[in-house]
Protein backbone atom coordinates (compact mmCIF):
# COMPACT_ATOMS: atom_id res chain seq x y z
CA UNK A 1 0.00 0.00 0.00
CA UNK A 2 1.29 3.46 -0.89
CA UNK A 3 1.86 5.68 2.14
CA UNK A 4 2.94 8.76 0.20
CA UNK A 5 4.64 10.15 -2.89
CA UNK A 6 7.02 13.05 -3.32
CA UNK A 7 8.84 14.74 -6.16
CA UNK A 8 11.44 17.50 -6.26
CA UNK A 9 13.52 19.28 -8.87
CA UNK A 10 16.83 21.02 -8.22
CA UNK A 11 18.55 23.59 -10.43
CA UNK A 12 22.21 22.68 -10.10
CA UNK A 13 23.38 26.22 -10.89
CA UNK A 14 22.05 27.26 -7.46
CA UNK A 15 24.51 24.95 -5.68
CA UNK A 16 27.66 27.00 -5.06
CA UNK A 17 29.53 26.14 -1.85
CA UNK A 18 29.30 22.38 -2.29
CA UNK A 19 31.36 21.21 0.68
CA UNK A 20 29.49 23.38 3.17
CA UNK A 21 26.09 22.26 1.88
CA UNK A 22 27.22 18.63 1.72
CA UNK A 23 28.30 18.69 5.36
CA UNK A 24 24.92 20.16 6.38
CA UNK A 25 22.59 17.79 4.51
CA UNK A 26 24.38 14.55 3.65
CA UNK A 27 24.38 11.46 5.85
CA UNK A 28 27.93 10.35 6.73
CA UNK A 29 27.77 7.48 4.20
CA UNK A 30 26.55 9.83 1.46
CA UNK A 31 29.28 12.32 2.33
CA UNK A 32 31.93 9.65 1.76
CA UNK A 33 30.51 9.00 -1.72
CA UNK A 34 30.42 12.78 -2.36
CA UNK A 35 34.13 13.04 -1.46
CA UNK A 36 34.96 10.19 -3.85
CA UNK A 37 33.65 12.19 -6.83
CA UNK A 38 36.65 13.54 -8.73
CA UNK A 39 35.24 16.65 -10.40
CA UNK A 40 33.16 19.66 -9.35
CA UNK A 41 30.54 18.65 -11.95
CA UNK A 42 30.16 15.13 -10.53
CA UNK A 43 30.08 16.40 -6.95
CA UNK A 44 27.42 18.96 -7.82
CA UNK A 45 25.29 16.37 -9.68
CA UNK A 46 25.56 13.94 -6.76
CA UNK A 47 24.76 16.59 -4.16
CA UNK A 48 21.86 17.98 -6.21
CA UNK A 49 20.45 14.49 -6.63
CA UNK A 50 20.64 13.74 -2.92
CA UNK A 51 19.12 17.11 -2.06
CA UNK A 52 16.19 16.42 -4.43
CA UNK A 53 15.74 12.90 -2.98
CA UNK A 54 15.63 14.25 0.56
CA UNK A 55 13.07 16.93 -0.40
CA UNK A 56 10.95 14.31 -2.18
CA UNK A 57 11.25 11.94 0.79
CA UNK A 58 10.02 14.62 3.20
CA UNK A 59 7.03 15.24 0.91
CA UNK A 60 6.25 11.52 0.80
CA UNK A 61 6.89 10.60 4.44
CA UNK A 62 6.74 13.77 6.48
CA UNK A 63 9.31 15.90 8.22
CA UNK A 64 12.65 14.33 9.00
CA UNK A 65 16.18 15.62 9.51
CA UNK A 66 17.96 15.62 6.13
CA UNK A 67 21.14 14.11 7.60
CA UNK A 68 19.15 11.13 8.90
CA UNK A 69 17.91 10.28 5.39
CA UNK A 70 20.50 8.14 3.61
CA UNK A 71 20.18 7.50 -0.12
CA UNK A 72 22.79 5.18 -1.60
CA UNK A 73 23.06 3.13 -4.79
CA UNK A 74 22.94 -0.65 -5.02
CA UNK A 75 25.48 -2.67 -7.03
CA UNK A 76 23.50 -1.97 -10.23
CA UNK A 77 23.46 1.79 -9.58
CA UNK A 78 19.80 1.93 -8.51
CA UNK A 79 19.20 4.49 -5.74
CA UNK A 80 17.50 3.41 -2.52
CA UNK A 81 16.69 4.87 0.88
CA UNK A 82 18.49 3.00 3.66
CA UNK A 83 16.23 1.66 6.42
CA UNK A 84 12.94 2.53 4.74
CA UNK A 85 10.46 0.97 2.36
CA UNK A 86 10.65 3.46 -0.49
CA UNK A 87 11.12 3.43 -4.22
CA UNK A 88 13.45 6.13 -5.50
CA UNK A 89 14.22 7.50 -8.94
CA UNK A 90 16.75 10.23 -9.77
CA UNK A 91 17.25 11.75 -13.22
CA UNK A 92 19.76 14.35 -14.44
CA UNK A 93 19.40 16.61 -17.48
CA UNK A 94 21.87 19.41 -18.12
CA UNK A 95 21.61 21.76 -15.10
CA UNK A 96 18.61 20.05 -13.50
CA UNK A 97 18.03 16.97 -11.41
CA UNK A 98 14.68 15.50 -10.43
CA UNK A 99 13.87 12.90 -7.79
CA UNK A 100 10.72 10.90 -7.19
CA UNK A 101 9.99 8.90 -4.02
CA UNK A 102 7.15 6.46 -3.39
CA UNK A 103 6.82 5.32 0.24
CA UNK A 104 5.06 2.07 1.09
Amino acid sequence: MIKGIGVDICHLERLKDLDSLAKRILHDNEYQVFLSKKTFKHQREYLGGRFAVKEAYVKACGCKNFKSICCLNDFNGKPYIVDDSCHVSISHEDDYVIAFVVAE
